[in-house]
């Protein structure tokens, strides 16, 4: 979820409780704008900006941005929990362009004829060809910007030009993301526990019996993780946690 401030001076992104100043809103809308526009350029009807993060067990996908903006989509919630694990356990560290799905019979991909200049990896997006774009901060903030879409098209050149645009946008958004929230707090076995069966609707009372806690125990837990996240209460705790991948 994203907020606004009356005066427009702050911005919730991806859920991080990201402050901005109206300058630095100014660049984010700016940076949604480049994307959005990079992605009509490759054909593809879904698009998406996401972090690196490394706060949990395995590294995950933590969303920006997408193309639901100032919303997120279903898709970038897929993405943000164990498929985007998977995915990046089998991608790696490299700065190669990554994509995936298309392949025919001739072992030709119609989505993307002439590349040579990526490599191929499973499927990211579900049911969708795609193309996943790496990028790296000055800080060291690893990221990705993704493109897909029935009707996704690109050849060597555009995917070198899609990908030196990625390279100068991202370090604009890792900045913005990570200058002022830091690290996201590792949350404990027991916490995290609590927020999954928050998240699939159960009461206080229902945790408790589930987990053999008292009620007080399991919500002191609860305000635990929603004063770690940051969060307003627990469902926004909740939120924060499926985008960045703590939960699924």
């Amino acid at each position: 979820m994203t907020g606004w401030a009356t005066e427009g001076s702050w911005i919730e992104v991806a859920g991080r409780g990201l402050i901005v100043t109206v300058q630095n809103v100014g660049l984010l809308l700016d940076t949604v704008r480049q994307v959005r526009r990079m992605s009509v350029e490759a054909g593809a009807s879904y698009y998406g900006v996401f972090l690196v993060s490394r706060t949990t067990p395995q590294p995950a996908l933590a969303l920006c941005f997408d193309r639901k903006f100032p919303r997120s989509s279903e898709t970038s919630r897929i993405l943000c929990g164990e498929r985007g694990v998977s995915w990046l356990a089998a991608a790696g560290r490299s700065l190669t362009p990554f994509w995936w799905q298309g392949e025919t019979a001739q072992e030709r991909c119609p989505a993307f004829p002439l590349l040579v200049v990526g490599q191929q990896t499973p499927t990211l997006t579900p049911d969708l060809p795609g193309l996943a774009l790496p990028a790296f901060a000055d800080d060291g903030a690893q990221g990705f910007v993704v493109l897909a879409g029935e009707g996704i098209a690109v050849d060597d050149a555009l995917v070198c030009d899609l990908h030196m645009r990625t390279l100068t946008l991202f370090g604009t958004v890792a900045r913005m993301l990570l200058s002022q929230t830091g690290e996201v707090p590792v949350l404990s076995k027991r916490e995290l526990q609590c927020l999954r069966l928050t998240a699939q609707g159960k009461t206080s009372d229902e945790i408790a019996a589930a987990l053999g806690l008292s009620i007080h125990t399991a919500n002191q837990y609860l305000t635990a993780t929603t004063q770690k996240l940051n969060a307003v209460n627990r469902m926004h705790a909740v939120a924060k946690a499926l985008r960045l991948g703590l939960i699924d």
